[in-house]
């Protein structure tokens, strides 16, 4: 007999493009009934994340309302394969979301017209995108989604110049040279310190480091150009005292059409909303009703 606990199953699946294995944990709602058909949300993480961080805090409550859930490590990290190691590409951000729905799709438990996503951070932007360019996901929630126009951001303060940039990816493909990284969350930013440095955040599979040629990625990459194609449902959480605010507002600003919804958490900072009560809590004051409508 099943028991009536929240069920966490260690997955892999690849990500289709890239032909690399992910490694994933998929959650399976209190009393699963492997007769019923369930609606999945694929949750996804802050750039340079792993599973276990603020993506399962989000996938647990979401398993608890009924959904199953699916979390995982990206390409090139974590668990999941891929070299160099801490690539924080965009493009290939996409296609682990892909690769995740064509899983969750394959599960024949869960109903292939009901798969939501749920993006936090910097993924709160990949998730956006995915909402345009993947027919298969039905809603999208972005919670402090961080990146609109990275180029004016406080993130180009990580970023090395180009030319330096450049000759180290050319070094790198010629078999010279040390992969050159960058750092994406320097102590002494005190707000992502609190988070990523202690009990609450860290984990021995996160790094802060990231190679440093994903900036010519990231730099050009303008999810308000791209969020002018979003259709769907879509639900923005930011918060009063987000670092992250503009470049959410912005975003959501760029998405057309009525069927768009945003809401502020009082007194909450960004990082408050990866982990701490009361402030996820609100979040899904919002969060439940919006996925039992739109999936």
């Amino acid at each position: 007999e099943m028991e009536n606990t929240m069920d966490t199953q260690k997955v892999v699946f690849t990500n289709n493009d890239l032909g690399l294995r992910l490694a994933g944990l998929l959650r399976l709602p209190t009393d699963f009934d492997l007769s019923k058909d369930y609606p999945a949300v694929v949750v996804t993480g802050p750039m340079l994340s792993v599973k276990e961080q603020a993506q399962s805090v989000y996938a647990e409550r979401l398993t608890k309302m009924g959904y199953v859930t699916l979390v995982f490590d990206g390409s090139y990290f974590g668990q999941s394969e891929g070299t160099p190691r801490q690539q924080e590409l965009p493009d290939v951000k996409e296609t682990d979301i892909e690769s995740a729905v064509d899983f969750l799709q394959s599960l024949p438990f869960v109903d292939s017209n009901r798969i939501g996503g749920l993006g936090i951070c910097g993924s709160g932007s990949y998730m956006s995108v995915a909402g345009v360019k993947e027919s298969r996901l039905k809603a999208i929630t972005a919670i402090v989604p961080a990146i609109s126009d990275i180029s004016t951001s406080a993130m180009a303060g990580f970023f090395m110049p180009e030319d330096e940039v450049r000759a180290a990816k050319a070094a790198h493909e010629q078999g010279e040279g040390d992969i050159k990284h960058l750092n994406f969350m320097p102590r002494a930013f005190d707000e992502g310190a609190a988070y990523y440095y202690s009990a609450r955040g860290t984990h021995p599979r996160w790094s802060n480091d990231v190679v440093a040629w994903s900036q010519l990625d990231l730099v050009p990459y303008n999810v308000p150009e791209i969020m002018k194609g979003m259709t769907k449902p879509y639900l923005v959480i930011t918060a009063e005292n987000a670092w992250s605010r503009e470049a959410s507002t912005e975003v959501f600003e760029a998405v057309p059409g009525e069927n768009k919804q945003m809401h502020v958490i009082g007194e909450a900072g960004h990082f408050d909303m990866y982990d701490l009560a009361p402030y996820v809590s609100k979040a899904f004051d919002f969060i439940e009703p919006f996925f039992a409508e739109n999936l």
